[in-house]
């Protein structure tokens, strides 16, 4: 009655005290709510400079296809005036042109139709002859003033202007701005190529080749390109000249042109009464620069309206806010009451608390007393560890050489040198220093033996129990000689004196040979219970070296259980390698004793018994093939030696690994081309990623990644780059889709990504690709 009253008066406070921390979530939740709102705000004033820097981004983008498409242009012009100023016939007329007739400057017009140009934004171009004031293109020959007084005449330069500037002087490569050209065909505006005559002669002009530049064909080619339709762009050359512009107001240029001071850039600028975002860049090849101008209030079109919309669903979302944080702080405080019921309904701290949190605090530090209380246990247990540990590494169970320093310090374990052996001590009579119970008299001499062991071994040796009346001590040598080898027989002797003069206790003890590296381990061990094996022969309180007993008469052989149980468990994992280091063991602890052919075949048909226990892990299918394809009892029947007894079982233990390395070879082949073809399917998806990929597949992304790097020595990550590459590659030679749609289609949400990867896979950008593929 009395504990209903005070679990009833505790339950009433806590009913009393609860706000405390479900107003403490409230107000959390509320500040989680208003901070991304407050944060939101200041980030939307922001909203109008990222904009701005995005569509410089995208200028700059476009003003480098602009730039490579009209250097690729103007080439072409260079190109031609090249081929033409190096022909050898030319350069004869010119220096003979006093004494040139008619009809030599009629069949030269024959020869410039060969340089007749592809292109069509070449309008035409001519060679004039300084001396005999003669012109020639490909369709006529006339004279300067003929032909720009009526034939092309430049609107804004007059024929003496035109030869002066033009047709006197030296000239490499000079473009003249466009200009307004009059010809029987209508008015075009025309950019001029100049080139004097010879080429690369500076003081002795004879004449020059002109070549006439459509500005629309030019034009019209830049306004294809995406963007163009909302802004202006200008060439100018070297000299901040306009070259040509898309628009054919041309007095924007001159407010910026102060500003194109670097190689490339962007900035705005206020061009009368509109605000302008200005890019530029400069070309390598001839030093042009190319401007673009987009009003800055089409990039920021939608801002206003996107304003003021957010404004309205702000408020809307404090609202909602407001009553998703109260419900999710109710939800949230519901389980931390239940915890608190759970815990005045089970062993509730004593004391009074302020609130829920600090009941559930002092619960936690009790819990965690009590962990800490699992630990010392747990501290005290670490001999067992140890020892059961050792014992794994001397059975070969354990690769050591894989494991962690860190966990090897842990449980004790330090080998100081790389040479070890093992002996077994077996119990002839347990101590008599006691009349306890048979079991404390075992358990007594077994705690006797195992600290004088380590006590005379320091700290180069482990003692592990291993069965009532049998230990194990695993010793570590630092070297394998003689004195070495006296020196651990001393200690053993040593030993057996103390426990038989102070306790009654005698043992007989069997020791391995010294061996190099911990993988021998095992094979010490093995040797060790060879030896324990001559007690019998020897009797009680013997030593016994496995070096004395390993030339023996050969009519035994020596074939463990503990040895065909590490050959089984190697097998089962396919671990070939281990499987034939211990069958040679087996051999060469054996063979050494020179046996009979009788006993010699009663061992292998020991391990072929072992092979058959193996065949179990097999469908019945493939154990049925296994006995039939190989007739292990004949085959050791029809052998003639032992050598070749040895080579036939080696090869049974070799086919059965082969078999299970397959079968598990062959899932993961399976598995990796499942993912691949998943890939394949998918590259266009710009979600696909390794988390798409692993939540498909069911598996985990660390190990999925360490999966298929090791499958196809490439990780996800670039595996999908090659595809979606490839892909583009193959989708740039259609010349209608832009760099923008490619993108999308490869898996890119935007061209910006696949330049950037397409660029540092290939070495050039998309577009320069298109160019030279």
């Amino acid at each position: 009655m009395y504990s209903c009253m005070r679990f009833n008066h505790w339950k009433r406070n806590m009913n009393e005290t609860p706000k405390t921390v479900f107003v403490k979530f409230l107000v959390s939740y509320l500040v989680v709510l208003l901070l991304p709102v407050i944060i939101g705000i200041l980030l939307f004033n922001r909203v109008e400079s990222v904009m701005i820097e995005n569509a410089k981004k995208s200028n700059t983008v476009m003003l480098e296809q602009v730039r490579l498409v009209s250097d690729n242009r103007f080439k072409e012009v260079e190109q031609l005036s090249l081929k033409i100023s190096l022909n050898q016939r030319l350069n004869h007329l010119m220096t003979t042109q006093q004494k040139v007739s008619t009809f030599e400057y009629i069949d030269f017009i024959k020869e410039l139709k060969k340089y007749k140009p592809v292109s069509t934004h070449i309008d035409d171009f001519y060679v004039y002859f300084s001396q005999s004031d003669v012109l020639l293109s490909p369709t006529m020959k006339t004279n300067s003033s003929l032909f720009f007084n009526h034939i092309k005449r430049y609107e804004n330069s007059t024929y003496e202007e035109i030869m002066s500037n033009k047709m006197s002087g030296f000239h490499l490569r000079d473009y003249f701005p466009s200009e307004k050209v009059n010809m029987l065909s209508g008015q075009e505006h025309i950019i001029t190529f100049v080139q004097s005559l010879p080429y690369g002669e500076v003081t002795d002009i004879r004449g020059f080749l002109m070549v006439h530049i459509d500005e629309k064909q030019i034009r019209e080619m830049l306004q294809q390109l995406e963007g163009l339709n909302q802004g202006v762009i200008y060439i100018a050359d070297e000299n901040k000249e306009v070259m040509m512009s898309t628009s054919d107001d041309e007095s924007a240029f001159e407010g910026i042109k102060p500003l194109l001071s670097k190689k490339e850039g962007s900035f705005e600028k206020d061009i009368g009464d509109q605000a302008m975002i200005a890019s530029y860049t400069t070309s390598e090849q001839n030093g042009w620069t190319y401007v673009s101008l987009v009003p800055r209030e089409i990039v920021l079109s939608g801002v206003n309206l996107v304003k003021s919309q957010a404004y309205g669903m702000l408020i809307l979302f404090i609202l909602i806010g407001v009553v998703v944080s109260y419900y999710l702080a109710k939800r949230n405080y519901q389980p931390i009451h239940e915890v608190v019921n759970t815990v005045i309904g089970q062993n509730r701290p004593k004391g009074k608390f302020s609130n829920e949190m600090d009941l559930i605090k002092e619960s936690i530090v009790s819990s965690m007393n009590k962990q800490s209380q699992f630990n010392r246990i747990v501290a005290q247990q670490e001999p067992v560890i140890r020892a059961n540990f050792i014992l794994r590494v001397i059975r070969g169970q354990v690769d050591i050489a894989a494991m962690p320093k860190k966990e090897l310090d842990l449980m004790g374990v330090s080998f100081h040198s790389d040479y070890f052996s093992v002996m077994i001590i077996q119990v002839d009579k347990y101590c008599q220093f006691t009349k306890e119970n048979t079991d404390t008299k075992w358990v007594l001499t077994r705690f006797i033996i195992s600290n004088l062991s380590e006590e005379l071994f320091t700290d180069n040796g482990y003692t592990i129990e291993i069965e009532r009346d049998k230990l194990i001590i695993l010793t570590n040598h630092p070297n394998d000689t003689v004195s070495e080898k006296t020196k651990q027989l001393n200690r053993v002797k040593e030993l057996n004196d103390i426990l038989v003069g102070r306790f009654g206790i005698k043992i007989s003890v069997a020791i391995s040979q010294i061996h190099q590296g911990l993988n021998k381990v095992s094979e010490c061990y093995g040797e060790a219970i060879m030896a324990l094996d001559y007690r019998v022969i020897k009797g009680p309180s013997s030593i016994t070296f496995y070096n004395d007993i390993k030339n023996n008469s050969g009519y035994d052989y020596h074939y463990p259980v503990e040895t065909e149980v590490q050959i089984l468990n190697f097998a089962r994992n396919g671990d070939s390698e281990n499987v034939e280091k211990l069958l040679n063991q087996v051999f060469i602890n054996n063979v050494q004793q020179e046996m009979t052919p009788e006993i010699s075949k009663c061992l292998s048909y020991d391990l072929v018994s072992t092979w058959v226990k193996l065949l179990s892990h097999l469908s019945i299918e493939d154990k049925k093939r296994f006995i039939d394809m190989y007739q292990p009892f004949k085959v050791i029947s029809t052998c003639n030696t032992v050598k070749e007894l040895q080579e036939k079982i080696k090869f049974l233990y070799d086919n059965f690994c082969h078999e299970i390395l397959e079968n598990q070879s062959s899932q993961g082949d399976r598995l990796y081309k499942e993912i691949t073809n998943f890939i394949g399917e998918n590259y266009h998806d710009n979600m696909l990623s390794l988390g798409m990929i692993a939540d498909h597949f069911g598996m985990n992304s660390s190990y999925l990644s360490t999966f298929f790097k090791k499958q196809g020595g490439l990780t996800i990550t670039d595996f999908i780059t090659k595809v979606r590459i490839e892909e583009s590659k193959s989708l740039l030679s259609n010349r209608k889709l832009t760099i923008s749609e490619i993108a999308t289609k490869v898996g890119y949400a935007n061209s910006v990504g696949l330049i950037r990867v397409f660029k540092k896979v290939e070495g050039v950008t998309p577009g320069q690709y298109r160019e030279i593929s």
